[in-house]
């Protein structure tokens, strides 16, 4: 009891105001503006303003101001602030990534080259009438982030926004009735969403059933906020947005700041405070990666001109004063723990799934820890187009309620995109599929590749099933053709021989298991058809001249494991993929030549195969990275009477787009293990200068005998490969564009260039 007494007392005797004027009374009001990015510099005018003990009493911000003040308000300090601002989480909700270590891969869509997917159906039409985003940055991320990070303070302050560590207020922007709003109460987290909610670039939310915008719209200074709300003695006013007149800007985003925003008398009477105009105009709204370079433009400016607020504002606040009373503020937040979860804006068996999800365990609470795990579960397969949680608090028992309201998409799904390249390889895809949202899910599609060098219809479906461990019941059906060329061969050549073609048709039933947030468990079986025709040669008059034909009719049973948290399926630069497969293959094979003077061939045939697969990337500071990646098939197939049946149809090694219709037999062996480096230098957030360099070497090369055309084996481990490719990347939202030239070390002097744009993504494969 008499220490509780005394800190009381050392609490009382600190936060006492002191200064030269103890008989005189002086408050301080803090404006900061809206402005992006350039809000971050906020951050560094409040290190400087805590540095020198000045003290802030109210704050009112719009925007970024917003956020900064909000935060500020809810008890971050500086540091706090900028740690959060820079970190890996911030970076994932502001720009509407999702984080892939968060990400459910068991229930993952699988990869397509889909450019656009839109959702068609009677509740498109009729409620949101539009089959367009409704913003360019997906609202997901930051949904939950937002109720993470600011609930628990609204509890706090019972949804007044005077009794927070320092009293606050922030503007939103009614633009149906076209006027400002001022949020004093209600949620700390919607307020500030409302108020940062820039027009197409981020979601707006509703605010007593209407949607607000950023408050930049109507008022980006709150000066007469501060003024009419809290009447401080001195103000001092943060100002870092856009001036009147931009010229020369090319960015889009910019472009709609300089429409949206409307431009107004920034300037603080010289007798009411003093402004602190920040010039960042060489910053963009979304220059968030430039955090830190901001963040001490705005320490320094504000140190600039100490000496002026120094000379206006007469009281200080100790920095321990300021520390105790700070960790009072702390020590009354409640925890976020849950007791219930509604869900509503769905149907009854869509909404009872989605509750399904955050109480699974049986357990009568839960944490934020279950809460984010089960919301991203919620969004990985893609099948709702937003899901809003609010946490309610019941000072009662200290517990919190979970109210989300979902939007669910409409069953049927259109698909469209491809991947356009310099070389032969091409395509175009089309995809349409159903899915539904509910304890028993089900998922089909049927998607087409249509190109030159690749044609391939993929019939699928998956039935998920409630089940202990998630699990569910998947059946496709694949025909594909694969034309091979001699040579990265540029643009479409129509009158070019096929050096090989490869058609497969399969069906394949298997039972998939979820294995840990990132990896899933899959046995399976399946029958397949597999023809192969080719030329006996490349290096002869092809005219008038037919290709041998080689038939596999196979039956096969597989397990397979996979664990991934990539960040990107094409061009990843962080996280890992492991890959461990094994197969059992019998049927029967024949060959049949197309010179009659060759003899014909055929058998039953089996082999079993395992194949292990890594991928792991790693950061060497903020822009390099380096990948390595690795490979090894082993297999008990055996050779083939003739050389090049068999060569046709061992295992190949293509380990990038470009290289993946080019028929290079050095880079072809039943079994073999490669090793790759991945280098690469990322210039911003979408340019990377990327390698890929891999060493490929056979257990044993297969070879050609001269005099019988038979084949048969080279020494172990004796022949490597070199394949090495150098790219520039632009990674778009919704495609890559790469400029690219790559090196085979065989044959000789075997080097390729081109360009390309598009996701290259294949359907699947009977035996690999």
């Amino acid at each position: 009891m008499i220490r509780e007494r005394l800190l009381v007392i050392l609490m009382l005797l600190s936060v006492v105001k002191t200064s030269a004027h103890a008989s005189e009374s002086q408050s301080l009001g803090l404006v900061l503006s809206g402005g992006g990015a350039k809000g971050i510099a906020h951050i560094g005018v409040i290190r400087a303003l805590e540095e020198n003990d000045i003290p802030i009493d109210y704050v009112a911000g719009t925007s970024m101001g917003a956020i900064v003040g909000g935060l500020y308000a809810a008890g971050y300090t500086p540091d706090e602030m900028l740690q959060l601002i820079t970190s890996r989480d911030f970076s994932y909700w502001s720009t509407g990534q999702i984080d892939e270590k968060l990400t459910y891969y068991f229930s993952r869509p699988d990869a397509t080259p889909a450019l656009l997917s839109v959702n068609l159906g009677e509740r498109d039409s009729t409620k949101s009438g539009s089959i367009l985003p409704s913003s360019l940055i997906s609202p997901l991320p930051m949904n939950f982030a937002f109720m993470e990070l600011f609930s628990a303070y609204t509890a706090q302050c019972e949804g007044n926004f005077d009794n927070l560590f320092v009293p606050y207020r922030c503007v939103a922007s009614d633009v149906y009735n076209k006027r400002k709003i001022v949020c004093r109460r209600g949620s700390l987290g919607d307020a500030i969403r409302a108020s940062m909610s820039f027009p197409l670039v981020f979601q707006p939310i509703r605010i007593d059933g209407v949607l607000v915008y950023d408050g930049g719209v109507y008022d980006n200074f709150p000066v007469d906020v501060m003024q009419e709300d809290f009447f401080p003695s001195f103000m001092i006013g943060v100002d870092v947005s856009s001036p009147d007149s931009k010229t020369g800007s090319n960015d889009v985003i910019d472009q709609l700041e300089d429409m949206i925003m409307q431009k107004q008398d920034s300037r603080i009477p010289d007798d009411s405070g003093i402004c602190i105009r920040i010039d960042l105009e060489e910053f963009g709204l979304l220059d968030f990666p430039k955090a830190m370079t901001i963040y001490r433009i705005g320490y320094d400016r504000a140190m600039s001109m100490m000496d002026s607020i120094k000379s206006r504002v007469y009281t200080r606040i100790p920095a321990t004063a300021r520390q105790l009373r700070r960790m009072v503020f702390k020590s009354k937040t409640p925890y976020l723990v849950f007791d219930s979860v509604n869900v509503s804006g769905g149907t009854d068996a869509q909404n009872g799934y989605i509750e399904y999800l955050f109480t699974r365990n049986g357990t009568d609470t839960f944490g934020i820890k279950q809460a984010k795990d089960a919301y991203y579960r919620a969004i990985t397969p893609g099948k709702l187009r937003n899901l809003v949680p609010q946490a309610c608090y019941d000072d009662s028992d200290g517990l919190f309620a979970l109210d989300m309201t979902a939007s669910v998409k409409d069953n049927y799904r259109l698909g469209l995109g491809g991947y356009i390249t310099s070389s032969s390889n091409s395509m175009i895809f089309l995809s349409g599929g159903y899915n539904t949202l509910s304890f028993n899910s089900l998922d089909a599609s049927v998607n087409a590749w249509i190109g030159q060098s690749y044609m391939a219809g993929d019939v699928n479906a998956k039935m998920y099933l409630k089940t202990a461990v998630p699990s569910y019941i998947g059946i496709r059906a694949v025909l594909s053709r694969m034309k091979f060329y001699e040579s990265d061969n540029l643009f479409y050549e129509e009158n070019m021989p096929t050096f090989i073609s490869n058609t497969e048709a399969f069906v394949r039933l298997g039972y998939c298991l979820a294995a840990g947030r990132s990896g899933k468990f899959e046995l399976g079986g399946g029958y397949g058809y597999l023809l192969d025709r080719f030329y006996r040669s490349n290096d002869m008059d092809f005219s008038g001249m037919g290709k041998d034909r080689t038939s596999y009719r196979l039956g096969e049973l597989s397990a397979c494991y996979q664990y991934n948290t990539l960040d990107n399926e094409m061009y990843p630069t962080s996280g890992s993929r492991y890959r461990i497969d094994a197969m059992g293959i019998y049927g029967s094979y024949s060959y049949r030549p197309d010179n009659p003077a060759v003899p014909a061939a055929g058998d039953n045939t089996g082999w079993g195969q395992i194949e292990l697969a890594a991928e792991h990337y790693f950061g060497l500071g903020r822009r390099f990275v380096v990948g390595t990646e690795w490979n090894i098939l082993a297999s008990t197939r055996k050779l083939l009477e003739n050389y090049n049946a068999t060569i046709v149809n061992a295992p190949d090694f293509n380990p990038t787009p470009s290289a993946c219709n080019a028929f290079n037999p050095a880079f072809r062996a039943n079994s073999f293990v490669t090793a790759g480096l991945l280098p690469i230098w990322k210039l911003n957030e979408t340019v990377q200068l990327r390698g890929t360099f891999h060493a490929f070497l056979p257990f044993r090369r297969i070879k050609e005998n001269p005099v019988d055309f038979s084949p048969y084996y080279g020494r172990w481990f004796s022949e490597p490969e070199f394949f090495g490719e150098t790219a520039i990347v632009v990674s778009l939202p919704f495609a890559s564009l790469s400029a690219y030239a790559n090196y085979m070390s065989y044959p000789a002097r075997n080097w390729n260039f081109g360009i390309s744009f598009g996701l290259f993504f294949l359907a699947p494969r009977f035996l690999r």
